[in-house]
């Protein structure tokens, strides 16, 4: 446990032994989507209809953005897969006495806490936004911190460095890959399906915005249905508990 962690989260846990309401507060906002990636999300589809000299260009910045979140979900889920295992505060012996939630330990207690997923996804879409608009990128970029990842150490779901990490992996894949020259192929593409199917075009963008507010709950909800159905017939009930354990640990977002 390195001083900056440590620090922070006695901090945190400080502030939760004298503040009931802030804690059941936090527990409110950690679980409500529209306060979390809705929000986020509302951004970008503003951006997308606002009028503008440029709209062109920030349409192909919003298609390169949505496809650089998806893939730096995908770089989160990796690296929590190689790296080390670590544990999360609220089942970390040296915090776990301050974080009694039962149901919540036995749903955080496979998953590596590093880096971020939350953390990953958000300020990733945050910096494409950034990319349009520094003013509503700032907004974003504070937003996730008050909102999204500062109830989420609160709550012992992540150390501070989990967030960090998970902000820097998120703006960092961004980066990488915002250069416009180098998704042409693929923006001319998405541009060409939006003037010729647009009602299809928004029905998708929906979707998929809609499961990049909910961190793709939903669909998770049906891997895991379409994968449980699958190998129980395989495996019998006993063997597909095993299977699904080691998937969502795979691919649960938190």
């Amino acid at each position: 446990m390195n001083f900056f962690d440590a620090s922070i989260m006695q901090f945190f846990i400080g502030i939760s032994q004298k503040s009931p309401f802030l804690r059941s507060f936090m527990m409110f906002i950690v679980d409500n989507s529209l306060l979390k990636g809705a929000i986020i999300v509302s951004i970008v589809w503003y951006l997308w209809f606002r009028k503008s000299d440029r709209i062109n260009d920030i349409r192909d910045r919003i298609i390169i953005s949505i496809f650089s979140c998806i893939l730096a979900v995908f770089v989160a889920r990796l690296l929590a897969r190689i790296l080390p295992f670590r544990v999360r505060p609220l089942i970390d012996p040296n915090f776990s006495i301050f974080f009694p939630n039962k149901d919540m330990k036995d749903a955080f207690e496979l998953q590596s806490s590093f880096p971020s997923d939350h953390a990953v996804l958000f300020f990733s879409i945050a910096t494409g936004i950034f990319f349009i608009s520094k003013r509503l990128g700032i907004l974003s970029y504070l937003y996730i911190l008050l909102f999204i990842c500062i109830p989420r150490i609160y709550l012992g779901l992540h150390f501070p460095t989990d967030v960090l990490g998970g902000a820097v992996a998120g703006i960092l894949i961004t980066l990488a890959l915002s250069s416009k020259r180098m998704w042409e192929p693929v923006t001319q593409k998405v541009t060409n399906f939006y003037s010729k199917y647009t009602g299809l075009f928004y029905v998708i963008f929906f979707v998929i915005s809609f499961q990049i507010s909910t961190l793709f709950e939903s669909a998770r909800e049906i891997v895991n249905f379409l994968f449980g159905s699958f190998y129980e017939g395989l495996l019998g009930h006993h063997g597909v508990k095993v299977v699904i354990d080691l998937l969502l640990s795979s691919i649960n977002f938190h």
